[in-house]
């Protein structure tokens, strides 16, 4: 049992990190420190006993206490692990948990970012930008938008419209062709998220500040 154990750790250990990331301040686009690759943005969970522990990892328990382990999908189709220990060890293991993580404050919100890093998302937009022709001015069009799970944009709308009908219309496909963003998720239940991005309309060849 304990060389399962160290098999299925060594498996999925790219995929393993500490919960304890740090914790991200609110705005308009949600800035994370370091971009997210692909690998990152893999999870693994584990379960014990069928049910999953906020905190609770396999090297909180001897292995020689380990019943049983499955990889499957859970309720929320993650592919994870589930461990069946003895109802002793699982008190024990809970109890640790609380132990471990009493004292200290432990973001579990997901982290979101636009692919290589939320900088990157306003180069993509002035790359992209279609400017409706005859526009004059500056102006900041805010669209909402959803992101799934997997990193697809939905669900967009205008938060703060334009008096051009065509900027407002090209706001819009501008978010709808967003590529997908990159979702880390801390917990086995997935939600979509909120989020809202100004897009700038300049007149060419006029200077834009801030």
């Amino acid at each position: 049992m304990k060389n399962l154990l160290l098999a299925v750790l060594f498996l999925f250990q790219g995929g393993v990190l500490s919960a304890q990331h740090c914790c991200v301040n609110d705005s308009v686009i949600r800035e994370i420190q370091f971009p997210l690759t692909e690998s990152d943005t893999e999870t693994v969970f584990y379960y014990f006993n069928e049910e999953w522990i906020c905190g609770a990892m396999p090297d909180m328990i001897e292995p020689d206490s380990i019943l049983k382990i499955e990889i499957k999908n859970d309720e929320y189709d993650n592919r994870a692990v589930f461990i069946t220990v003895s109802p002793e060890t699982l008190s024990q293991l809970k109890s640790k948990v609380d132990e471990t993580y009493r004292n200290l404050f432990v973001n579990y919100d997901p982290q979101c970012e636009f692919p290589g890093g939320n900088g990157k998302l306003k180069e993509w937009i002035e790359a992209n930008i279609r400017v409706p022709e005859g526009y004059k001015g500056t102006e900041r069009v805010i669209v909402m938008f959803k992101v799934q799970p997997d990193g697809s944009v939905t669900d967009a709308k205008i938060l703060r419209p334009s008096k051009n009908e065509a900027a407002n219309a090209e706001a819009l496909r501008l978010v709808n062709a967003l590529p997908k963003f990159r979702v880390k998720y801390f917990t086995p239940k997935k939600a979509p998220l909120c989020y809202a991005v100004p897009i700038v309309f300049k007149e060419p060849g006029l200077i834009y500040i801030r």
